[in-house]
């Protein structure tokens, strides 16, 4: 990975761990990022001595196109999104401008500045699983089979970034759930870690059946850079461990056994999210035959993730209240 790298979204989850990854072997970044509530300039700080700079702005703004043209990047990797559910039940059009809008913007400015772009997507383009997971062939157009706000706005820049492939070398990536470090704990694995480290009680949702594949977050970081140098231009890859998938209820008894409490602080709770999709799954064979496997199991990036939270109180203690108060009836 030659030349200064043009990121949107690095004060995010993802994007920051990929922004530190580069820093760490000396790649100089420029991030651009509006930083919203979900934007944490201290996920970044000091790193690189110097490598990183970051560029406050939206990412559906026309001046996208002008620094990406005075900064002439060999590579966009796009993670820039509104990427909660429940705060997309509430807001869509904040989504749709960011996730569709801010999509289009980005593959311009890319196509201006004649870099190569990695569109970050997600696995809940597809839809619910009813079946065999998921091949990258087997999204349907448009919106498709995807059911919230989120996954909707997703699955219209999914489209829009394959459709720019003869004008733009661009490679699209479909992870699936992450967790790690430096999430915000409005999400859930970061919740519970964080409810579990100060002796509260861990609600799940609905009957806890919904499964899903986790993957440490280092782990797509590292999926995203061998995409970022192999992918194929105009392809599409699904990321993720390709296990069976575990019930929510499940990752939240693993996530109380990390913090050391009891499996009984877990509990089901009344509500549960409208549309609640039963099971996401994605055949990830494309990537693998890039040589690519997760590092860390399951267990294993269950553990450290509540092990980085439980040492770093300082930093999320200050977000629960907000993260809570999303989820109050």
């Amino acid at each position: 990975m030659s030349g200064r790298v043009l990121v949107t979204g690095g004060l995010g989850f993802i994007g920051s761990a990929f922004v530190r990854a580069l820093a760490a072997d000396g790649v100089r970044v420029l991030n651009v990022d509006l930083d919203t509530y979900a934007g944490d300039e201290r996920r970044i700080a000091g790193v690189g001595g110097g490598l990183v700079e970051t560029v406050r702005l939206d990412v559906a703004s026309p001046d996208v196109a002008r620094v990406a043209r005075e900064e002439q990047p060999s590579l966009l990797v796009h993670f820039a999104a509104e990427s909660h559910v429940t705060r997309s039940e509430d807001a869509p059009e904040i989504f749709f401008h960011a996730n569709v809008e801010g999509t289009r913007v980005v593959l311009e400015a890319a196509e201006a500045a004649g870099c190569r772009v990695l569109h970050m997507s997600t696995d809940e383009v597809y839809g619910p699983c009813p079946g065999d997971p998921f091949r990258e062939e087997e999204k349907l157009p448009g919106e498709g089979l995807a059911t919230s706000a989120y996954a909707r706005s997703k699955a219209l820049a999914d489209d829009l970034a394959r459709s720019y492939a003869e004008r733009v070398d661009v490679v699209v990536a479909r992870p699936t759930n992450c967790i790690g470090p430096w999430q915000h704990p409005e999400k859930a694995v970061p919740r519970w870690a964080t409810r579990a480290l100060r002796g509260e009680r861990l609600p799940v949702w609905g009957d806890g059946a919904q499964v899903r594949d986790w993957m440490f977050v280092e782990d797509a970081v590292s999926a995203l850079r061998l995409l970022a140098d192999r992918g194929e231009r105009g392809q599409v890859y699904n990321v993720g461990p390709q296990a069976e998938g575990a019930p929510n209820l499940e990752i939240a008894r693993a996530v109380a056994r990390a913090a050391g409490e009891d499996e009984s602080a877990v509990y089901l709770s009344h509500y549960d999210r409208p549309q609640h999709d039963r099971r996401y799954a994605v055949a990830t064979d494309r990537i693998a035959a890039l040589g690519w496997r997760p590092s860390r199991s399951l267990e294993a990036a269950i553990a450290d993730t509540v092990a980085w939270y439980r040492a770093n109180e300082d930093w999320w203690s200050t977000l629960v209240p907000d993260a809570e108060q999303l989820y109050a009836d």
